[in-house]
């Protein structure tokens, strides 16, 4: 999240009362490593060894919005 001012406490408020997957989400969507490698695996089929590695490194999928 290029820009994104993170000693603003403002900008987290949202976060207070987070349940842990939504806590490991924000983790998550701002790790580029894990939105590349998300990126390169969205038009692979179910059954691609990549997607087993993925989530063998990662655990979630969250698909993207459309």
């Amino acid at each position: 999240m290029p820009g994104a001012d993170w000693q603003n406490q403002a900008g987290y408020e949202h976060l207070r009362n987070a349940i842990p997957a939504e806590f490991g989400w924000e983790y998550l969507r701002r790790n580029r490593r894990y939105r590349d490698e998300q990126r390169a695996c969205a038009g692979l089929s179910s059954d691609d060894p990549a997607q087993e590695k993925f989530a063998r490194r990662w655990g979630p999928r969250f698909r993207r919005r459309s």
